[in-house]
């Protein structure tokens, strides 16, 4: 049986002040058209279809066509992440399943599956969108559960699965031994959700049972542990950090004697993201400017070390989807500490003076700068007596 599996669309996703509804737009339409010529028999989506759990309208809309085109060429399957609200997602979860839209419903502790059958026989399709302790704990009053791994184990144990069957689970979590890219959102807890040593991660020994595991939560595509538990990424770069990291889509393909076959297939970037780091005089050169840096999101790093006036205008006048500017210097790598509040009266106004001068501009005053700001302190100080 072939499986496309996807993840992580964060539709609705705003990258700083810019709205990314043309680039998830084209994403969402390269997807629909290697599902039209790769005919897989179902597409799993691991959650985190929005980026909030309010999406903005357009953002329910682009779905709502994206799932209309995929139901019209094969089923898919989809759970909800940390950033979709699971009641709103699985709205009409049950009368949908009739035009093979299945949509996980909120967990109650149990699940059923899905069951889909080929030339080999049925594979059992199981749906466990995100969950956290708190919410599982009432379902399981006899267990002792402290954080997501004994949540998703009580739940996993729990399940009516049959070995003599090929069986494939569809979840959202974060598994230990997982490479973040470093744009996912941290999962947060209430306090009593919080253990040691980490709440949030799953064991990937709880998912022995299963022939594949389609994971969503991380953004870079990897295997954890084995290539029978995946991530495949987000279909898209959401954040600098992850600027030259080639995005896919996994195809699965899992025959009768349980043996599986994974195929990346690469989504080619929409808009690319790009960090661009020197001093304002060489990013602003003629030669310096390519057309794809004009034409992509931008993250400028400027190491000049004294200021530049109406500096973000005048990069957006080059650069004009600049994201945001930071600064890499001597002052900003300067690592003293200011004097403490109490410590103020140990010190004189010259002496405080210094330390901020020393800490903005990476170097002590002269002794001109230093005699002329004592003028300034001094005749301050009488004309306040």
């Amino acid at each position: 049986m072939k499986f496309l599996h996807i993840s992580d669309l964060h539709l609705g996703r705003l990258l700083h002040r810019y709205s990314l509804q043309e680039e998830q737009t084209e994403m969402l339409e390269r997807i629909r058209m290697i599902v039209r010529d790769e005919n897989p028999d179902a597409v799993l989506i691991a959650g985190d279809v929005y980026d909030r759990s309010i999406p903005p309208v357009y953002a329910t809309q682009l779905l709502d066509q994206f799932l209309a085109s995929l139901t019209k060429l094969t089923s898919v399957f989809m759970i909800s992440g940390n950033h979709d609200s699971a009641e709103r997602l699985s709205f009409l979860s049950g009368p949908l399943q009739a035009s093979r839209l299945y949509i996980a419903p909120v967990c109650r502790g149990s699940i059923s599956p899905i069951t889909l059958t080929d030339s080999d026989g049925p594979v059992d399709i199981w749906l466990l969108p995100f969950v956290k302790p708190a919410t599982i704990r009432a379902y399981f009053p006899e267990e002792t559960i402290d954080s997501t791994n004994d949540a998703v184990s009580c739940i996993l144990r729990s399940l009516p699965i049959d070995p003599a069957r090929r069986n494939v689970l569809v979840a959202h979590q974060f598994v230990a031994g997982g490479k973040a890219s470093g744009s996912e959102e941290a999962v947060s807890y209430a306090p009593q959700d919080v253990s040691v040593g980490g709440s949030d991660m799953v064991d990937a020994r709880i998912f022995a049972p299963f022939d594949y595991v389609a994971l969503g939560h991380i953004h870079r595509a990897q295997n954890v542990g084995s290539e029978r538990i995946r991530y495949c990424g987000t279909p898209m770069a959401y954040d600098f950090s992850e600027c030259g990291m080639e995005k896919s889509i996994t195809m699965v393909d899992l025959d009768g004697e349980r043996h599986i076959s994974l195929r990346t297939i690469l989504i080619p970037a929409p808009r690319e993201l790009v960090e661009l780091r020197g001093t304002f005089d060489e990013l602003t050169s003629a030669a310096a400017i390519r057309q794809a840096d004009k034409d992509a999101y931008t993250h400028v790093i400027l190491t000049d070390e004294v200021p530049v006036p109406d500096v973000i205008n005048r990069l957006r006048q080059v650069y004009p989807r600049l994201t945001h500017l930071d600064w890499d210097n001597q002052r900003t790598r300067s690592q003293d500490d200011f004097t403490g509040v109490s410590n103020v009266e140990k010190h004189t106004p010259l002496s405080l003076f210094g330390e901020f001068f020393q800490r903005m501009n990476g170097a002590g005053m002269s002794q001109e700068q230093e005699d002329y700001v004592n003028g300034l302190i001094h005749s301050i100080w009488e004309a306040k007596q």
